[in-house]
Order: structure tokens, then C-alpha cells, then sequence
């Protein structure tokens, strides 16, 4: 029979994005599909936990495998985990896969979809891949490395080779689709095709603002609360929002910033909170899914941020659910960015251009003496979060990816 392999370095317990994402896109695949799963290590927010090497889970037969793990914070440590945990993967599916099967693989990290591409060439499997960062345009817009620079293009040159050979390519948006379609011949442009991440409509709803209980902890229920919440990476725009909530202790008293999450800038924005006496920001250490229906919940306005140059590059998640739990959002980003066209096609915030200190803030100054827009906007994302992104829609949409891949494979 044929089998759907999914190869991804993150997946259950994992409750950041990408393992969350794919253990429910396999899981859905599930229902009508025989799906096995080819993962590293286990771990929870990318700290390693004991669960067993091999397990079935929701109708999907998981096999962990064994790899590094370096802190990811250090990069070298990180190289090494990707190329362990990626050849460990490797060699697994090289036993386990067959000519008749079809494996999704996601981008990241970077080498696994050419580690899946080289096993399609070796058994003749067909190749399905999953789009959640696009190499290298992602490196240099972090400034990571120059745009110009060999690293780069060598990534170019890899990665159309890299698009061309997958069978089908999936992306998060509009901006991601353009992107990718510039990398591929016109003939071969048909082959992608966009499915959205999605809210979850059923456990994040909107709640009653001042009987939140992380509001009523830091004692902000009178004041105009600001959310950020999800990874402070070096993709995310973390100084435009501090530098707005150093400007706005001058301007109002009334605005109050809440970061929830980790990543690579967080220490930044702690010290620079500290240095600049900022009083107005509170930073927490990132919370369990299952208590979003309260964080999602704990603001007037959410916010989220992009460095310039990310349109295309990623789309974030975070987006669905923050629609979701009914607030409206500040969108600092590209303007042809996915995030910024859903934000603004749907009335349900406003859209920034990364760096534009002085608009953020006259933005936010707008939102805080407009509550009543706020809360009408907030209204209008929650619907249009169970209306156009709910999981059933995206699943089924995989759905049919897969049909149609798997009635090419075997005829």
C-alpha cells in the first residue's frame, strides 16, 4: 500500500510552530491515508524530553531519530545538530521508503529537502515539499549574509534545482507563491500550489477583556495593553517596537506593551528594557498552546513584526490565531506581504512599513483613543479566522493535494 512519509526535524510533543503544524498536517493526512513520520529528537520549545523512539500516535506511526543537541543559540552547535539529525533521518527513510510512496518534507532546516529530493532520485518516490522559510532569500533579509555574496547564490542555484525537482510545492501565501514561481520555469510554475496554516477556532475564541486572567495578573485591566506573541527570531522587527514604546512613555502613560515568547532577540529587548528604564514593557517566557485562549486574549491590540525584505520569505501562523481571539492587528511589514494583504483586504488592523518609528507610533496613539474601532475590527478577524481558516479547510485541502499526487504515482 502506499504510504505518505512526512520528514520533518520537529514534530510531537513540539509545541512551537513548525512541529505543531506538522504533527496536525500528518494527522489530518491520517484519516485517509496510511502516514508514517521520520523526525529528530523529541523536545518541547526545542528543549529535549524523553519519549520512545518508535510510537503510533493518532493513527500515524512515528520514528524518532537520534541527533546533537548543541544549544541552538550557538550557531556552529546548530550546524551540527542539522547535519545529524538530518543524515539520521536520511538513513531511516533509506530503509523505510518505497518506489510507490510519496514524502512531504518541510524546509526547514535547510538540508533536509535535499536529503528528500536525493531519496526520490534513489527509490523514485515522488517528493512533495512544504514551504515554510524560502532559502536564501531568508539568510540575507536577516542580514545573516549579504544578498550579493557566493553563499547566496550558490543558495539560488541550489534551490531551483531544488523546486524544479519536487513534484508538488506548497506555500503559506500569495507573496510566498510569487517568490517561488520566480525561481521556476513557466512550465513548471502550475506545480504550486497555496494552502494557508490556520486558526485554532475551537480552543481560541474571544473572551471578556477584564476578566482575563493575565491582565488581572499584571494589574493592567485600566490601561491600553499591546501583544506581542511568538518568537523574537532575527526574522522579527523587535527593535521598531521597543524603539515605539520608548517614544510612547513620553507620549501617553496609558499604553502598555506585553512580549511573550523566546528566541534570538529576546535577551536584546530585556537589557534594552532595562537600560532604558522602559516601564511600560512586561516580557514573559512563552506559554503551552493550551493556555492561548487567555494570552491571545490578554490585549486591546496585537502586533506583529518583520525586519524589511521578509514579504515572501515566511508567513506567520501566529497571525491565524491572534484572528482568532478577536483583536485587531498592527502589521509591521512588507506591504505585498501575505500578512499585510489579509490585514488589510479583511479591515481588521493596520499595516506598517518596517522602520517607520514615527507611523507605528501615531498608529497605535489612533488605535489606544479609538477603543470602539478596536474591539469592531477584533470582531470582524474572529469571524474571518472561522470563515477562511479553519483547519478543516486546510486539511482537506491537503486532501487533495495528495490524491492527486498519489493517482500520478500510480498510474
Amino acid at each position: 500500500m502506499t504510504k505518505i512519509w512526512v520528514l520533518t526535524e520537529l514534530y510531537f510533543p513540539e509545541q512551537t510552530s513548525t512541529g505543531y503544524l506538522l504533527t496536525n498536517t500528518a494527522e489530518g493526512l491520517a484519516e485517509d491515508y496510511e502516514v508514517k513520520v521520520i523526525t529528530g529528537p523529541a523536545s518541547n520549545f526545542l528543549q529535549s524530553v524523553d519519549y520512545p523512539c518508535h510510537e503510533f500516535r493518532n493513527n500515524v506511526e512515528l520514528f524518532r531519530c537520534r541527533g546533537t543537541n548543541f544549544e541552538k543559540d550557538w550557531l556552529l552547535g546548530r550546524l551540527i545538530n542539522i547535519l545529524t539529525r538530518s543524515l539520521a533521518i536520511f538513513w531511516k527513510a533509506l530503509s523505510l521508503c518505497k518506489d510507490e510512496d510519496v514524502i512531504l518534507v518541510v524546509t526547514n532546516p535547510p538540508l533536509l529537502p535535499f536529503i528528500a529530493i536525493f531519496l526520490k532520485l534513489l527509490k523514485g518516490s515522488r517528493c512533495v515539499l512544504l514551504v515554510h522559510d524560502v532559502y536564501p532569500e531568508v539568510l540575507s533579509a536577516t542580514g545573516f549574509v549579504s544578498s550579493s555574496s557566493l553563499l547566496v547564490k550558490i543558495g539560488q542555484v541550489a534551490n531551483s534545482f531544488l523546486y524544479r525537482q519536487a513534484d508538488r510545492i506548497i506555500s503559506l501565501g500569495r507573496d510566498m507563491t510569487k517568490l517561488i514561481h520566480a525561481k521556476l520555469p513557466e512550465q513548471e510554475k502550475e506545480k504550486v500550489v497555496c494552502i494557508p496554516n490556520w486558526a485554532e477556532n475551537e480552543i481560541i475564541y474571544p473572551t471578556v477583556r477584564d476578566k482575563n486572567k493575565l491582565i488581572q495578573e499584571l494589574g493592567v485591566k485600566e490601561r491600553f495593553v499591546i501583544l506581542y506573541a511568538g518568537n523574537m527570531g532575527k526574522t522579527h522587527g523587535i527593535e521598531y517596537l521597543a524603539e515605539a514604546a520608548k517614544e510612547l512613555t513620553i507620549i501617553s502613560k496609558d499604553v502598555c506593551w506585553i512580549f511573550l515568547g523566546f528566541g534570538a532577540k529576546k535577551a536584546w529587548l530585556e537589557e534594552y528594557t532595562k537600560s532604558q528604564k522602559l516601564e511600560n514593557i512586561t516580557i514573559l517566557s512563552p506559554r503551552p498552546r493550551n493556555e492561548q485562549v487567555i494570552f491571545l486574549n490578554a490585549c486591546d491590540l496585537a502586533v506583529i513584526a518583520f525586519m524589511p525584505g521578509m514579504a515572501g520569505v515566511s508567513v506567520p501562523s501566529r497571525m491565524y490565531n491572534q484572528m482568532a481571539a478577536g483583536k485587531p492587528i498592527v502589521a509591521v511589514a512588507d506591504d505585498w506581504s501575505e500578512l499585510a494583504e489579509v490585514v488589510r483586504e479583511e479591515n481588521i488592523g493596520w499595516v506598517i512599513k518596517p522602520g517607520d518609528i514615527e507611523e507605528l507610533v501615531r498608529t497605535i496613539q489612533f488605535a489606544a483613543n479609538n477603543r470602539d474601532l478596536c474591539a469592531e475590527m477584533g470582531m470582524r478577524a474572529a469571524e474571518v479566522a472561522r470563515n477562511k481558516y479553519s483547519f478543516a479547510q486546510t486539511n482537506q485541502a491537503y486532501k487533495i493535494l495528495f490524491k492527486e499526487v498519489l493517482s500520478v504515482s500510480s498510474s
